[in-house]
């Protein structure tokens, strides 16, 4: 199966005065990292004396981790598995140029900072990687979180091939959870698709067991903050945005229709609008824009006629184009669908805002 790993959008930063934060951002992120049950790795948490640099981040990456093996790669950047010399704990690097295509630099910086900002908001969600360290040379900025071994979403079903409806069911949970904690703070994820979720863990059937955060949201490089009004931004991979985005009038329900994208093509390996990747790659913005509004989305063909009703109808509500009667995140959660195959106490966390990102599989 081909990639579906298509290029995001650029998303443009806002137009604020540019403030960039001045200090070494892993103090406070890593004070939240290490409550976890995560290893701990030792930051330093003394002045850093360095030559004037334009983030105000540490520029001694290469003198405290050894970078190993391309684990990811993505339109703007790439991710290595990286040793941190003093503790030997391995951790991800996601490295970012400091300027992209016809982005300025600063505009890059400023899109970099917002990333950044956004996951040092959802630390405390179980169910996002948590960001360890930032460091900066003069040509790029390296992003240091814990690491996932079990890889993405994307990259697991093309190995294994499509999850069966219970898997499925147990995945759009853990999303759900990440998204609703996003939505509680006033963030839209904006990138929803199966190559932003990784498996915390390298497991034979990582849905088959009792787990515990087994799943990360690892990119918010097209998140954005709501602040009360609708967005007219298009951000995100196109295929997976909703009709909304491409009319330019959007808010959070955004999010659940790229669920319902997400879901569609982990349970069939088909988009909802397109047979292959290869036919998306292929494709025009303009292209992809009237086939998301416009083309019928089939639940007649391959594994669809086998799954529960409760099971396509969920995916149908998240793919309903008309925003006003798409389902929200608290009601996809309080979805039959999900009783079916998560516990009554992880519903009732998850809608009472607890145990975000975390999971406990019922049998």
């Amino acid at each position: 199966m081909s990639s579906i790993a298509t290029p995001a959008v650029s998303c443009r930063p806002s137009t604020r005065s540019k403030s960039y934060n001045r200090r070494h951002i892993s103090v406070q992120a890593v004070a939240s990292f290490q409550q976890t049950s995560l290893p701990k790795v030792e930051v330093s948490t003394s002045s850093y004396d360095a030559p004037e640099s334009d983030l105000g981040w540490r520029q001694n990456f290469d003198s405290r981790y050894i970078r190993g093996k391309l684990i990811g790669a993505g339109s703007f950047g790439q991710v290595h598995m990286a040793v941190q010399k003093s503790s030997g704990i391995e951790v991800a690097v996601k490295t970012l140029p400091k300027i992209r295509g016809k982005l300025t630099k600063e505009r890059t910086l400023d899109k970099i900072t917002r990333e950044t900002d956004m996951m040092e908001r959802l630390q405390s969600c179980q169910g996002v990687v948590r960001l360890m360290e930032c460091y900066e040379d003069e040509n790029n900025v390296h992003l240091v979180t814990e690491l996932c071994p079990g890889g993405d979403l994307q990259k697991y079903t093309e190995a294994n091939g499509p999850l069966d409806e219970r898997a499925l069911a147990l995945v759009a949970f853990e999303v759900l959870k990440i998204v609703k904690a996003c939505h509680e703070l006033g963030i839209i994820h904006g990138d929803v698709k199966p190559a932003n979720f990784c498996l915390k863990d390298k497991v034979p059937n990582p849905f088959s067991r009792t787990s515990t955060s087994y799943l990360k949201a690892i990119d918010f490089g097209c998140s954005q903050i709501m602040g009360g009004r609708r967005l007219t931004k298009r951000t995100g991979t196109p295929v997976f945005m909703s009709p909304e985005i491409f009319a330019r009038d959007y808010a959070d329900k955004a999010d659940v229709w790229s669920i319902g994208v997400m879901l569609y093509w982990l349970f069939c390996q088909w988009f909802p609008f397109f047979q292959t990747a290869e036919v998306v790659k292929a494709a025009r913005l303009e292209e992809v824009a009237d086939a998301v509004s416009n083309t019928p989305i089939s639940y007649s063909f391959g594994p669809w006629p086998q799954m529960s009703p409760e099971g396509v109808d969920f995916v149908k509500q998240c793919l309903t184009r008309t925003e006003t009667y798409r389902l929200n995140v608290h009601e996809a959660l309080h979805h039959p669908w999900l009783t079916k195959h998560v516990s009554q106490e992880e519903l009732e966390d998850a809608w009472r805002g607890r145990g975000a990102g975390e999971a406990s599989h019922a049998a």
